[in-house]
């Protein structure tokens, strides 16, 4: 329960649609009491007496029903605003929390894990506030107003009903809850599961068919789908059985009142104050209906806060030096690492051991061997996703442990094997080097890095849809669109990653041809297995086994 609340807490600035949405639930609750109420009444003392009901009652009745009509139609609006609101602002704190995790601390988590935690596990806690927390508060005044009603009738009765209504909307919720705690944490771990194989499944297809594991994949997914559908079959039976117990306590308080009626108050009334009482119960109980399958659900709920926390809470692989203490962002472009070594947690042997490398303003480096080298640690360690153990990494000789990340990244440019493309249109993926850059400037650059008859050549230009992990556009075309918001960038130092990785010759050459001038000023510091990237530099060192062993 302390990560459901501590997001509830995120929830406060919210608090007044959300106190909106409960009082138009409230109001649409009461307004529906008392239509049946007087409804009742009207009903049963025109039948008693023979005549018709009065016209201020019927003009009361047709105010309730507006009213009513008006109340939910309000409480649907307001509350359901509330959730998508808060649910926007949760997504971009638990965004903002997790940036800083990359990639350093994100590689604990499977990238469809992630995903299920931004997506389905902060969509679960939209329960809290809209079918828990809203319901739970009307079902309390509710309550307290048939106590009102029933004991000004008859005060005995009251008692008798106001126990019942305590067994439906507290001790059967209760006992849902329990019952559904367990199978919720069980459900939302499936359902990350579930998610987590479809999502390695599409991503990758390729290596799964070349693998011949698709069939494999294929049983996982059934397997995770088979875990999941058990939850719910669960959980649907759970509801079933707390909605049933709910109605057999809702009939049990309407047998209650007939009878009670007549053995407890037999001179209080006549057979309008028991159609009052009648009706008024039976909307009553309409108000704690919702709460068994509510608190049954909180048991997904909690599950889901704590997979959010877990991600928002872990500590950062590096932290921002203190404002008091930060450096100012140097001039200079030069890198070097002194005496650096660096492990990663439970490795048996140092990923860096003991480097001194330097880089003049304006410098090339190449660094070359085997995989498992050191090679991506190093210019990890230049990007500062990790500190090292020992030793000093700096730029224009202050140690990058005394700059901010941000300002540190601002002034570096990366191209690597993996290229990212998102989900959006070509202007879309290249405005993230840029934001405010205009279409002059992303058609300038794009055809710098040779992309100007892509460009031209696309049916919508730069707002045409790239697709799905640029799945419309060639790998060469990929990798020339992340050279794109490079030159874009036009930072002063650049790594390049592989940059070349995966291309046939003909398309390694373009790119290198696109990157050449990219490269002239500029502090480069190139990694590759191919000869090609690293001919362009000014000197090349080799590294094996976190070492550098020759130049």
């Amino acid at each position: 329960m302390t990560d459901l609340l501590a997001l509830l807490g995120l929830a406060r600035r919210r608090a007044g649609w959300m106190l909106l949405g409960a009082a138009m639930a409230v109001a649409a609750t009461a307004a529906g009491i008392a239509l049946l109420g007087l409804a009742g009444g009207l009903v049963a003392g025109g039948l008693v007496a023979g005549g018709v009901a009065a016209g201020g009652a019927v003009a009361w009745l047709r105010a309730l029903a507006l009213g009513r009509t008006a109340a939910r139609y309000l409480e649907r609006l307001t509350t359901h605003e509330a959730t998508f609101r808060v649910l926007a602002d949760l997504r971009l704190w638990f965004f903002a929390r997790a940036v800083p995790l990359a990639p350093a601390r994100l590689g604990g988590w499977r990238g469809g894990d992630l995903m299920a935690r931004l997506v389905s596990d902060i969509d679960a806690l939209d329960g809290l506030y809209l079918r828990l927390l809203t319901p739970s508060a009307v079902a309390l005044l509710t309550a307290l107003g048939l106590a009102a009603v029933i004991g000004w009738l008859s005060p005995a009765l009251a008692v008798l009903v106001i126990g019942l209504l305590a067994v439906a909307g507290l001790v059967v919720p209760a006992l849902v809850e329990r019952a559904g705690r367990r199978v919720g944490g069980e459900q939302v771990a499936a359902g990350s599961r579930l998610r987590v194989a479809i999502v390695d499944l599409v991503q990758g297809m390729a290596d799964l068919a070349a693998n011949q594991a698709l069939g494999r994949q294929a049983v996982e997914i059934a397997a995770a789908e088979a875990a999941h559908e058990a939850a719910l079959r669960r959980q649907a039976a759970i509801s079933a059985l707390g909605a049933a117990a709910g109605q057999f306590v809702a009939q049990l308080a309407l047998v209650a009142v007939v009878l009670g009626w007549a053995v407890l108050a037999p001179s209080a009334g006549n057979a309008p104050l028991v159609a009052v009482a009648v009706l008024v119960t039976l909307a009553a109980f309409e108000a704690v209906a919702p709460l068994p399958l509510a608190w049954q659900m909180l048991g997904r709920t909690v599950a889901a806060a704590r997979r959010v926390r877990e991600v928002a809470d872990a500590e950062p692989a590096v932290i921002d030096p203190a404002p008091g203490r930060r450096a100012a962002l140097p001039e200079s472009s030069a890198l070097a690492l002194v005496g650096v070594s660096f492990s990663y947690p439970q490795a048996d042997r140092p990923a860096l051991d003991g480097i001194d490398l330097a880089v003049p303003e304006g410098g090339r480096l190449g660094i070359a061997g085997p995989s498992g080298a050191g090679k991506s640690t190093l210019l990890a360690l230049l990007l500062r996703f990790h500190d090292p153990d020992s030793g000093r990494v700096s730029l224009g000789g202050v140690d990058l442990r005394d700059l901010a990340v941000a300002d540190l990244h601002a002034r570096i440019g990366v191209l690597s094997q993996s290229t990212s493309i998102l989900a959006g249109t070509l202007r879309e993926n290249l405005e993230i080097a840029a934001p405010a850059a205009d279409d002059a400037a992303l058609l300038a650059v794009l055809g710098r890095a040779g992309l100007g008859g892509f460009a031209a050549a696309l049916p919508d230009g730069l707002d045409t849809w790239l697709g799905e992990a640029g799945v419309a556009v060639s790998g060469g075309e990929a990798r020339r669109i992340a050279l794109a918001r490079v030159l874009l960038k036009d930072a002063p130092i650049l790594l390049l990653d592989e940059p070349t990785e995966g291309l046939d010759a003909e398309t390694e050459r373009e790119v290198l041809a696109a990157l050449e001038p990219a490269m002239a000023g500029r502090t480069v510091i190139a990694i590759s297995h191919r000869p090609a990237p690293l001919a362009a530099m000014d000197r090349v060192v080799r590294l094996e086994g976190g070492r550098v062993v020759a130049a």
